[in-house]
C-alpha cells in the first residue's frame, strides 16, 4: 500500500539516499540547484512509502520569476526498483494539490519533457527564461495554479533566481 506523508526531519537520511540514487552524487552541480540556496517549502515536501519503506520523495522550493514568487517543483525521486508503478505520479498529484492551496500562481519544473505535461505543465521555451546556467530549454515547463497566470506573463525578459535566506 502506497502512503504519502509530509516529510519530517526523521526522513532526512532516507531522502538524501533517494536523491543520491536517483540523481547521483554530482546532482548539486546541475544549474537547477543554484535556485535552491535555502530550505524547501516544508508544507510541500512529501515522502512516499510502499508499506513501511520510503520509496519516493518530492520537494518544492520558492523561487523568483522577475518580481513574483513562484514554486519550483523538484526534485522528484523514486527508488529504481519501484519505478513505473505510479508512485512518482501520486507524489506529483498530491504536491500539486497542496500547491494549489497556497498563494502561488505558477509552478516551474526542470524535468523530463514527456513526463510533466500529464500534470498540466506546458513548455516554457516561448517565455525566453533567463536561467542561472546551462539547461536544455525543452526541460523547462510551467503549470498554472491560477487560471490565466501564464497569459499575464511577458513573453520575454523573465529572470528566474533563487531566494537567498536571510543571514
Amino acid at each position: 500500500m502506497f502512503k504519502i506523508t509530509q516529510q519530517t526531519q526523521a526522513d532526512s537520511q532516507v531522502i538524501e539516499a533517494l536523491m543520491t540514487e536517483a540523481f547521483g552524487p554530482n546532482r548539486y552541480d546541475r544549474s537547477v540547484w543554484a535556485l535552491r540556496p535555502g530550505a524547501p517549502v516544508v508544507a510541500l515536501c512529501l515522502v512516499g512509502y510502499d508499506d513501511d519503506q520510503a520509496v519516493g520523495s518530492l520537494r518544492f522550493w520558492e523561487v523568483m520569476l522577475n518580481d513574483e514568487s513562484i514554486l519550483l517543483l523538484g526534485p522528484l525521486a523514486v527508488q529504481p526498483h519501484v519505478r513505473g508503478k505510479g508512485f512518482g505520479r501520486q507524489l506529483v498529484q498530491e504536491g500539486m494539490r497542496l500547491a494549489r492551496l497556497g498563494q502561488w500562481r505558477i509552478v516551474l519544473v526542470s524535468g523530463e519533457p514527456d513526463y510533466y505535461p500529464k500534470f498540466g505543465f506546458v513548455p516554457a521555451a516561448g517565455y525566453d527564461l533567463d536561467w542561472p546556467g546551462f539547461v536544455e530549454p525543452e526541460r523547462l515547463q510551467f503549470c498554472e495554479l491560477v487560471p490565466g497566470a501564464l497569459a499575464s506573463l511577458p513573453s520575454s525578459g523573465l529572470v528566474v533566481r533563487g531566494i537567498t535566506p536571510p543571514a
